[in-house]
């Protein structure tokens, strides 16, 4: 499942430079400088690099909670396709959030997008918790991670806010992210109580 999980990553970064690569090859290369392109498609290079940023973010984390995990259920496997099936559409999501003269639907898709590959993975950690017979006994799962997960999605969905209430902010509000440490350890403690309870 781990080295399925990489492979389908790897794809999905691959195939956010797609819309770069056509828009060269839109340019049909004659007369075309490097300065003149960027400038063209400033929006696209910096979605495509904010995407590319976060899945790689996105992978780590699955990378590091998988390496704990030494046992599946059905359960954690439907759950780990979801997540694969919104790291595959984010580079949809990346090309529209590029597209000119969309409109709130297109920031709305791409933050959600976003926003959701956290919550699921918020979920699966969760699942994991429940099942302590899934994990490596001299590897116990970090707490943080349930919290860099939940912080993540709560200031996403935020920045969805602020993006749609205050449209020239746009997906500047994305920069609310940088928070999340700060977030994590506010929730931290709370959050491992919680659970520990439960």
């Amino acid at each position: 499942m781990v080295f399925f999980s990489d492979a389908v990553v790897a794809i999905a970064m691959t195939l956010l430079i797609l819309p770069l690569m056509e828009s060269v090859a839109e340019g049909g290369g004659e007369g075309l400088t490097a300065a003149d392109w960027a400038a063209e498609h400033g929006d696209q290079l910096l979605g495509f690099g904010i995407s590319f940023v976060l899945v790689a973010i996105f992978w780590r984390w699955h990378h590091g909670f998988f390496d704990r995990v030494r046992r599946s259920t059905p359960t954690l496997m439907r759950w780990n396709f979801a997540w694969l099936l919104l790291i595959v559409w984010l580079p949809v999501a990346t090309a529209l959030s590029t597209v000119e003269g969309g409109d709130a639907s297109n920031v709305i898709v791409y933050v959600t997008t976003i926003a959701a590959v956290p919550l699921v993975s918020a979920v699966i950690h969760l699942h994991v918790v429940r099942h302590p017979g899934l994990v490596d006994e001299d590897r116990p799962l970090d707490p943080r991670g349930l919290a860099a997960n939940v912080s993540l999605v709560i200031l996403l969905v935020a920045a969805l806010a602020l993006a749609l209430l205050l449209p020239d902010v746009g997906y500047l509000a994305l920069l609310l992210a940088a928070a999340t440490p700060l977030m994590v350890r506010v929730l931290h403690r709370p959050l491992a109580r919680l659970v520990h309870e439960r």
